[in-house]
């Protein structure tokens, strides 16, 4: 692709070099083999900030330095990174774990400055960061900022700032004040990636802006428009938008149109670090627990508890891994549990992905991990374009192997029994079933199960939601005591979902605590292989 007259005249006139300036090709290499998404370069050492002691303005700053580190690699192997550390919550735990698993050197920063005068320098990790990209504060500009950042290899620099940036030797290559995110995608689509946008409100300081910057993609807020529509549909097919879009109305607003129009959503607008987080990469993370399902037995009923919005990133790196309602909970391991995590994992922070699979519950009881809605990232898989459906569910089964999963998660709208959507997913030999979601409510279908490729597609039986009816702990556990008792029968079996906002691990041990010795609890695969195995057809 070439550059547009404007674009390639705007980069001329601000005397960007030639090197600085990546085609399309340069950014895809940074996607390496088998991974769907761009990764960083490992990092030998992090240089460590607290997140809580910057401003907004020193915050976009460092994020695009992240990014920009996060693409360099040296001669010598010193590949230095940045990380915002967080304390309290799971950033700090992936901080020490990839110190103490992954052998990178921790080393505190002296601030925002010292560590641009350092990046600033020649060095042996690669050709100086010295200029910078001007923004206004409370525009779009910022994004804009944020996307020329990773095509012009410079750092974004908030106008009351740029003195400073001065007098630290930093130079100035663009001036994006009062320009918007259509003006960007207008001026320099042809270099930004095409697999791949960042979805971002303005703001947001640092949260995904050192991935977009590393990825070199476009960043862009735009609501729920037709400029928005535009940008998903000139995505690649089956391509990414990492973030979250304009929910005001619904997020079915936003997921909608990027489904019709062949692209998944990962949400993520919270999510930080992942430039340097990506930088790990393992060819395959395996699951602790066993995924073998026990031995049937008669007169008996199955039910798996799993949680809802196991595809949010954002939350997976954030507090779900220490707040008690959740992963830190004491009652863990008490039970048979499944949790739904997201496949992008493998590729975004596999280290995290890593140690949420080590630290699961693998004794009497077990813990397993599911695949999020609706499959490689949140989707409507019946306005997804069929084509594009099909690659999509042979890119998650690559995904699923290599984290080893075997169960997705859906939601969709009044779908559950078009079985050639389901076909697309169950021809794959890596996934063994699927668990179906309506869209409101997760149970309306109360269990049914449909076929595909002599594949079980589970609709949930019920539900355990705050201010829905039947849906209480009481209503739930006396519906699972009072539900049929054999295993060759599709009403041998429940899944309940669980709702993570409004719902905890000690809700579902309520329940659990007060089954009828009938009932067995097991884990949302466990339940997949059950079916598959016994229910007559």
């Amino acid at each position: 692709m070439m550059w547009g007259t404007a674009g390639a005249a705007g980069l001329a006139a601000w005397g960007v070099p030639g090197w600085l300036r990546p085609t399309p090709a340069a950014a895809a290499e940074q996607t390496s083999s088998g991974a769907l998404y761009p990764k960083g370069i490992r990092p030998s050492k992090l240089y460590v900030l607290a997140e809580g002691t910057l401003t907004y303005e020193e915050r976009v700053l460092v994020a695009t330095l992240q990014g920009q580190l996060a693409r360099r690699s040296s001669n010598a192997g010193e590949a230095p990174g940045i990380y915002l550390d967080i304390p309290g919550i799971g950033y700090a735990v992936w901080l020490a774990d990839l110190a103490d698993r992954y052998g990178v050197e921790l080393v505190p920063s002296d601030g925002v400055w010292s560590l641009v005068d350092r990046f600033r320098q020649p060095g042996s990790y690669g050709r100086p960061i010295n200029t910078y990209v001007l923004y206004r504060r409370g525009e779009s500009s910022v994004n804009v900022a944020t996307s020329l950042a990773g095509i012009t290899g410079a750092l974004a620099v908030e106008e009351t700032l740029e003195p400073l940036a001065r007098q630290h030797g930093l130079r100035r290559v663009a001036d994006v004040r009062g320009k918007d995110d259509s003006w960007l995608k207008r001026e320099y689509w042809p270099r930004l990636r095409h697999d791949l946008v960042v979805e971002q409100k303005p703001d947001f300081a640092n949260q995904l802006r050192d991935y977009a910057t590393m990825a070199g993609a476009l960043m862009f807020f735009d609501g729920n428009t037709d400029f928005r529509r535009q940008v998903v549909h000139d995505l690649d097919p089956d391509s990414a938008v990492v973030g979250w879009g304009d929910a005001s109305h619904g997020e079915h607003t936003f997921v909608s149109v990027s489904s019709q129009e062949g692209s998944r959503t990962i949400p993520a607008d919270h999510a930080r670090n992942l430039a340097p987080l990506s930088g790990i990469t393992l060819d395959r993370i395996s699951q602790r627990a066993s995924a073998r399902p026990p031995a049937v037995e008669p007169d008996v009923h199955y039910v798996a508890f799993l949680n809802t919005d196991g595809d949010n990133i954002q939350w997976l790196l954030g507090d779900f891994q220490s707040s008690t309602r959740w992963f830190a909970n004491p009652n863990r391991g008490a039970f048979d549990l499944g949790w739904g995590i997201s496949p992008s994992l493998v590729d975004l922070a596999p280290s995290v992905m890593r140690w949420y699979y080590d630290h699961a519950s693998a004794g009497t009881h077990q813990e397993r991990y599911v695949v999020g809605p609706s499959g490689g990232g949140y989707l409507y898989p019946s306005m997804y374009p069929r084509g594009e459906l099909r690659l999509h569910a042979r890119r998650l089964a690559g995904s699923m192997a290599r984290a080893d999963l075997g169960v997705a998660q859906i939601i969709d709208f009044d779908s559950f029994d078009d079985t050639a959507l389901w076909s697309a997913y169950l021809d794959q030999e890596q996934i063994e079933g699927l668990i179906y979601l309506e869209y409101s409510r997760y149970d309306s279908h109360k269990g049914r199960i449909v076929w595909a490729n002599d594949k079980p597609v589970i609709s949930a039986r019920t539900m355990l939601w705050s201010g829905l009816s039947g849906a209480d702990e009481t209503s739930v556990t006396a519906e699972l005591n009072n539900a049929v008792r054999d295993p060759s029968s599709a009403a041998g079996y429940s899944v309940v979902m669980w709702h993570a906002w409004s719902k905890t691990v000690d809700n579902v041990k309520a329940v659990v605590d007060n089954l009828a010795p009938h009932v067995r609890v097991v884990t949302p695969d466990a339940l997949v292989k059950l079916v598959a195995r016994n229910v007559r057809r």
